[in-house]
Parts: C-alpha cells; sequence; structure tokens
C-alpha cells in the first residue's frame, strides 16, 4: 500500500498568506521590522520608506546586515524560522510570511541586497506565483554575486504593481506605534518625513507583579502601568506586550478603554512565556499582525487579567482625582452664584432679626440658627447667667437677642455629615442634636459655653456626602449650608449637557430651601404653640421673600 502524505500547493500558500497584509501600512512594516532586526553590531538602523503613488510602488531601503544567495534562499522559504529564533534569541519571525506580504497589495516584488561587497538582485511576480505547479515559485535571479564596488551593506525592497490605494499618513503612523516599543532609536523616515517615537508622558507610574498563581503561567514578570494628563490616541492606548527586547507582539487594553478615564493608561510588559513551545500547538498570537493576543492560550488566559487588574486599579486612581479636581472645578464654577445666593440671604436674615428683635422671652429654648434644631421642651440649662448674676434669655449666634451685624467669616474647613447624638443637625432629615452629662440627662449648652461665639452670616459650600445623604447639611457651628454634590438630583443636574443654568438653580433652590426651613424652625422654638399653618406660612415667607430678590442671579 503506498503511503499518503501531506503536501502543500505553495503559490496558493504564498496567496493565503498574503491576505494577512491587505493594507500598504501592514506590508511595509513586515519588512521595515526585518531592516530594523537585521543589522550589524553597533549600528543604528536607518530605513527610508519612499510611496510612489503614480508609480504604484513602495520601496524599503536599509542599512541592515543584508542578504547572500542562501539568506535569499532562507528569506524565500515559506514558514521559515528566522536566524535569530533558530539561535534560540526570541523575534519576530516566528510565522516566516515576510516574502508573502508584497503580495497582499501588489503584483511584484524585487530584492537588491549587498553583503561582504556582493550584491544578489531578485524578482518574484504574481504571474509566475499563479503559474506555479505547487510544488515550488520560481524566483528570477537579475544579479547573483556581483560585485558591490564598495556600497555598503544593506537590503533594498520594491513592491510594484500596487492595486489599493497608496497614503503616507498610515504608514507613518503605523510605524510609529511600533517604534515606541523599540528600546533604541532606530531611524524610520517616509517620504522624507521621519517617524517619530512618540512615548506618551506619565502623570502617574506603577509596577505590578503577578501572584503566585499567576506567575506559575506568566512567570514572574514586571507590568509597569502608565497614566496620561490627558486621553490618549488610539494607537499609544494599552499595554504593549513583547517577546524579548524591539518584539511587539501584541497590545493589550482589557476592555478598561471603554470605562472612565480608561482611555489615559498604557504601558508595557515583556513575556518570554507567550513564546513557550511547551504550549504548542496553540499559539499565543497569530500572525495576522493584529496586534491581539489569542484568549485560548493557556499563559494568555492568567496574561489578560493580570493586565486587566492592574489598569483598573491605576483607572480608578484617576477617577478619584478627577472627583477631587471636579469638586474643585465645581467650587469655582459656582463661586459667583453662591456669592450672591450669600447676600441674598444674609441681607433677609438682617431684616429678620430686626423684626423678632422685641419678641424675645426671657427664658426660651437655643434655636436652629443659635446652634440647636429640634426640641419643644425647656431646660433648665436654657437659662443664661449674666456676669451680674441675673438670668437672662438672651442668645448669641445667628437670629439671637443678641447679635452683631454680618462680619466677614472665615470659612472652618467642611466636616462630615453629623452623627447622631452629635452636636451637628446635618441635613433635611437630620435628628435633634443632644448630648449627655456624666448623669446620663440631655443638655443643651447654652451660647457662649463651652464655645466661642460665632460672628458673620451664613455660607453657602459644597461637600461630598453620598449618594444617601440629604441634598443639604446645616453645618450649625460654622454657619454654613453645604450642598451635597453627591445626591442624585444634584449629580443628574451637574452631568446635564450644555445646561449650567438648571444646575445653577438648582443649587439657588437647595440654599433657599435649607434658609426657609431654618428660619421656621426659629419662629416654631420661639413659639411651641405656633400651628403647623403659621410654621407653613413662615416657609413660603421667607422663601417668597429671597426669590422675589433673586433676579441677580441670573446675570450670573
Amino acid at each position: 500500500m503506498s503511503q499518503i502524505n501531506v503536501v502543500s500547493h505553495v503559490g496558493r500558500d504564498i496567496i493565503q498568506s498574503a491576505q494577512l497584509f491587505r493594507t500598504p501600512e501592514a506590508a511595509v512594516w513586515e519588512y521595515v521590522v526585518n531592516s530594523l532586526q537585521y543589522v550589524d553590531p553597533g549600528v543604528v538602523p536607518h530605513v527610508q520608506v519612499t510611496v510612489d503613488a503614480p508609480g504604484k510602488s513602495i520601496t524599503i531601503q536599509d542599512n541592515g546586515s543584508g542578504m547572500d544567495r542562501a539568506d535569499l534562499q532562507h528569506f524565500f522559504t515559506m514558514h521559515g524560522e528566522n536566524h535569530q529564533r533558530r539561535l534560540g534569541t526570541p523575534g519576530r519571525g516566528k510565522f516566516g510570511t515576510g516574502k508573502s506580504a508584497a503580495f497582499g497589495i501588489g503584483s511584484d516584488l524585487t530584492v537588491s541586497t549587498t553583503k561582504n561587497g556582493k550584491r544578489q538582485r531578485v524578482k518574484v511576480t504574481r504571474q509566475a506565483i499563479n503559474a506555479s505547479d505547487g510544488t515550488s515559485v520560481p524566483v528570477h535571479i537579475v544579479e547573483s554575486d556581483v560585485d558591490a564596488n564598495g556600497d555598503p551593506s544593506g537590503t533594498t525592497v520594491v513592491i510594484g504593481g500596487i492595486s489599493v490605494r497608496l497614503a503616507k499618513e498610515p504608514i507613518v503612523a503605523l510605524i510609529e506605534r511600533h517604534l515606541s516599543a523599540f528600546q533604541g532609536s532606530p531611524v524610520v523616515a517616509v517620504n522624507g518625513r521621519v517617524c517619530e517615537i512618540v512615548r506618551p508622558t506619565a502623570s502617574i507610574t506603577r509596577d505590578f507583579r503577578p501572584t503566585t498563581d499567576q506567575a506559575a503561567l506568566i512567570g514572574d514578570v514586571k507590568l509597569t502601568v502608565k497614566a496620561a494628563s490627558a486621553p490618549l490616541e488610539n494607537i499609544h492606548r494599552g499595554v504593549q506586550i513583547t517577546i524579548a527586547t524591539d518584539n511587539l507582539v501584541a497590545v493589550e487594553t482589557a476592555g478598561v478603554d471603554t470605562k472612565e478615564y480608561g482611555k489615559y493608561l498604557f504601558g508595557h510588559i515583556d513575556c518570554p512565556e507567550l513564546d513557550n513551545a511547551t504550549y504548542d500547538p496553540v499559539a499565543a498570537y497569530t500572525n495576522d499582525r493584529s496586534m491581539k493576543l489569542n484568549p485560548a492560550h493557556p499563559v494568555v488566559q492568567a496574561l489578560i487579567p493580570f493586565i486587566g487588574a492592574s489598569l483598573e486599579q491605576v483607572r480608578q486612581e484617576l477617577v478619584e482625582e478627577g472627583r477631587i479636581a471636579k469638586a474643585d472645578a465645581d467650587r469655582k464654577r459656582l463661586k459667583e452664584t453662591t456669592d450672591k445666593i450669600e447676600q441674598i440671604l444674609n441681607a433677609d436674615l438682617k431684616d429678620f432679626r430686626e423684626r423678632v428683635e422685641g419678641l424675645g422671652n426671657n427664658v426660651r429654648r437655643r434655636t436652629l440658627l443659635d446652634g440647636k434644631a429640634g426640641g419643644r421642651e425647656e431646660h433648665p440649662t436654657d437659662k443664661v447667667v449674666d456676669p451680674e448674676g441675673d438670668e437672662t434669655g438672651r442668645r448669641g449666634g445667628i437670629g439671637g437677642d443678641n447679635v452683631d451685624e454680618p462680619t466677614p467669616n472665615p470659612e472652618p474647613t467642611p466636616r462630615g455629615p453629623g452623627a447622631p447624638g452629635s452636636a451637628d443637625p446635618g441635613g433635611e432629615n437630620a435628628s435633634p442634636a443632644a448630648t449627655k452629662d456624666t448623669s446620663g440627662d440631655e443638655i443643651i449648652a447654652p451660647a457662649g459655653a463651652g464655645h466661642s461665639r460665632l460672628r458673620g452670616g451664613l455660607v453657602i459650600d459644597y461637600d461630598h456626602y453620598g449618594a444617601d445623604y440629604d441634598r443639604y447639611r446645616w453645618a450649625q457651628d460654622e454657619r454654613k449650608i453645604i450642598i451635597n454634590l453627591d445626591h442624585p438630583v444634584v449629580k443628574a443636574a451637574k452631568e446635564l449637557p450644555d445646561d449650567e443654568a438648571s444646575y445653577r438653580r438648582l443649587i439657588w433652590e437647595i440654599a433657599f430651601t435649607a434658609y426657609a426651613v431654618a428660619l421656621a424652625d426659629l419662629q416654631f422654638e420661639r413659639d411651641p404653640a405656633l400651628a403647623s399653618s403659621d410654621a407653613t406660612y413662615e416657609i413660603r415667607e421667607a422663601l417668597r421673600r429671597v426669590w422675589a430678590n433673586a433676579g441677580a442671579l441670573y446675570a450670573v
């Protein structure tokens, strides 16, 4: 019984491999990277690319080590492993399809190369490939071992008969993307324009090491993740993955680039285990030059989660920094508005104090604006003894009977939301403030007892208290209405596109509401018998007054 062998049709094999290089930039890079890799020791690679659109050709010329006749034979061996890989050095050339690249966009390939003073020139055409019987494709020898007349070593590749549109910019962009992964400083020019080795400037740099389980597959590698100060162009995003120096095989974002600040991230990792023959025939990356890893490969299955978790950690740093910066920007952007709100409220407060000045009782409870929220029953500690020994109900603080005119007041550092049992009543639904004495009785400290008397008027400020907190917090000791930027309504208004007026008006409404409720509570504290309808009236009246004076806000 005769033996059956697996055979290949060489011509069809070339054409099939050529389909991986359907764009000029992909084909050009295939030859440029060969030029960068094969140079004599101590030589800085120089590659000149000439795009001739009218002539429908591209020329790639280098100062590399060149090829002799034996090297050319190896170059034209389909799927042949390159010389560096045969010597055990990881690098490109794993798939040996470079000689096919020209036929993804053109009809002929000419190679002129000089080595050791001898020049070789050969040509392969699409016509010869199509006419092949399948066993081989003839390479036309134009020159063989011709004296180079002192010409330096190097290779010139010409792709002719190009049938696709030629443009310089996409070629430059792809070359620059790959050059950013090179450690040296190779020089590549396209039609005289030197390609820049663009490495984004990092505002944050973090190094990561894999876990023990991850390291068992990907090795004890180091991943460096960086964040730029602005969103990056697509060609600069993601982690560049190399196998040995200057051998970029993939770029991975792990999906983080679709999230907030994800487009700021880039980095590098060298992972030799991707080239570990133990996992053959499953390839870690394919020969389609897509810069994508194969998720079916065991090393890749550990590498991508490692990269993704590391990118996410840095992204969260950016999110937090952005939140703080945005809060500062919000304060600045609303400063003029809040200044005018403060003017309106403090003017109304001054008028209110003048109107109620004669209504004070000799003994009364402290009020919200005095520094106490809620509470209805009198307590002996509500009486204040003056230096002469007389009991009096005169109070300091906003709304009291003994109040100074508003004066500039330094802004204390905003505090967090009031905790139960603290002296900070908090926001709209906060509990009454009370402290316990050593005997367990609740007491309210009189004005001026245990703290200095505050001066000045109301202040509007902002802070982040979380989505579950009220829209505002009344910081009684600081005389501040602090608006919660995390409240769902405030956050939604802030994120409305091109609707600054709506956002500002919501801030006015919150500040005015906080003020009106505070004044109503003051009235109720002065007269516990006040009917609920009267309290509602006080709120309506306060809102009517401040909104009547709010016209100036629209000039902001």
